[in-house]
């Protein structure tokens, strides 16, 4: 916590500015996502709203609110995941497109290869800093063909290399996925939300790669775990 000497005298506003980061910008909007560790046994998921399907997820589990990630834990189908996740974005044109696909089959790997190439090297993680975030990208990076064959030897146990990755005759796809992926990974903002909604930049295959990497990182790794449950 930030210690405040000045703060009952006409120098606190600025005490506060010194006390400043250099080049520091105050947030004006966007959402904190908050990555609280849970399991099935901390969580006590026999009181789960989500088992009871009575209750919403505000319900009081042993003595905690149970936070949206703990409703993971072996019973969230699918839907309800995307309606979650839907109603944290809010962006109407996203929501629609999301709400179009609903429709289609709830599985991850729908695309042919797909999950032999994921399976090739997410076991073989060690040390990873944020897994949520590694399994994300590589999710996106394994679902085309030719761009795994460019990004492979970029993925180590602990981080993704994407500075190594060249992305050069991907097609518009794969180009989608690259820099998504980079994004979900390093934090960063290459691919804005208007143009994951225009369906002439983003196939419909495409999206819906994309909507399962978003849950992956939000909700956590352990969704790919689910979809046997949820077929």
């Amino acid at each position: 916590m930030t210690v405040r000497f000045m703060g009952d005298t006409p120098y606190a506003a600025l005490e506060i500015e010194m006390q400043r980061p250099p080049g520091f910008r105050p947030r004006q909007s966007g959402m904190i996502v908050s990555r609280i560790p849970c399991d099935a046994q901390g969580w006590g998921c026999r009181l789960c709203a989500s088992k009871s399907r009575k209750n919403k997820a505000s319900e009081v589990v042993n003595g905690h609110n149970c936070p949206r990630e703990g409703r993971v834990a072996g019973c969230v189908p699918f839907s309800e995941l995307i309606g979650l996740f839907t109603t944290e974005v809010g962006t109407k044109p996203f929501v629609a497109r999301v709400t179009r696909l609903s429709g289609e089959p709830p599985y991850f790997f729908f695309v042919a290869g797909h999950r032999e190439r994921f399976d090739s090297l997410w076991p073989k993680r060690c040390s990873v800093v944020d897994e949520d975030a590694m399994c994300a990208a590589l999710y996106l990076l394994s679902a085309d063909c030719f761009l795994w064959g460019r990004s492979a030897a970029a993925v180590q146990p602990d981080m993704i290399r994407f500075k190594e990755i060249g992305i050069h005759g991907v097609d518009l796809g794969g180009y989608v996925l690259f820099h998504t992926a980079r994004d979900l990974y390093q934090g960063t903002k290459h691919i804005s939300l208007s143009e994951l909604t225009d369906p002439e930049l983003v196939s419909d295959e495409t999206f819906r790669l994309l909507i399962a990497a978003f849950l992956i990182r939000r909700y956590g790794a352990d969704v790919l775990e689910e979809e046997r449950s949820w077929r």
